[in-house]
């Protein structure tokens, strides 16, 4: 048996549940416990928390990649924001810049505004290059198109957005070229297979995953 939800909304897409199956592909997980914190949810950089999916804390054991359980999200969540909220109570730390040190943002000499339709297109350019070359199974030739095609992206967003009025979407392009580079240059440097890093030509073998 299906809900009435699930059969509208599938509908809404252009699926018919009673008359085919619907299409399931697998997710990648491209931030899965990689950054190490204590048990306020701190990293080894000053200032730095991480919590969720992105952080590991070990609670469940070395075969958990990730704080991916919500109520450890919930707990560290909770940890983190008290732990902040008491090293601010009078005033930010030393080196923290203060909404008053950062200058009003200058848009003067800025004259185009940002077209909704080249920020879509080099977002899905972004997320096929991600889910084709730096997704679930990989390999150092996929990794090293990703990157380069990447990079050539990367300076074509850079020079759109130092000449274009600021916008979300705008931002969340850049960022996430920015996200996808540092992703596939860390994936190429990673050989092994281990956790959801699949490697067909890993140097340990390429035939398992950990």
């Amino acid at each position: 048996m299906t809900s009435p939800r699930t059969y509208s909304e599938c509908k809404r897409v252009g699926i018919d549940i009673t008359l085919e199956s619907i299409p399931v592909v697998p997710a990648a997980h491209y931030f899965c416990g990689g950054v190490a914190v204590d048990e306020w949810g701190r990293s080894s950089i000053a200032n730095l928390y991480a919590v969720g999916e992105v952080s590991c804390t070990g609670l469940h054991g070395a075969n958990r990649l990730a704080s991916t359980s919500l109520l450890e999200g919930l707990v560290w969540g909770t940890r983190a924001a008290r732990d902040i909220e008491s090293r601010f109570v009078s005033g930010p730390p030393p080196g923290i810049p203060t909404r008053a040190d950062i200058p009003a943002w200058d848009e003067s000499n800025l004259t185009q505004d940002s077209d909704p339709a080249l920020i879509q297109g080099d977002m899905q350019t972004i997320q096929n290059i991600m889910w084709h070359y730096v997704g679930l199974v990989r390999s150092g030739d996929r990794l090293s198109r990703a990157i380069r095609e990447l990079r050539h992206l990367q300076n074509e967003i850079e020079t759109f957005y130092r000449k274009t009025k600021l916008s979300d979407g705008l931002i969340g392009l850049r960022n996430a070229v920015e996200v996808g580079l540092v992703i596939g240059q860390a994936a190429r440097h990673n050989r092994q297979s281990r956790g959801c890093h699949y490697r067909v030509d890993s140097v340990d073998g390429g035939d398992r995953l950990l």
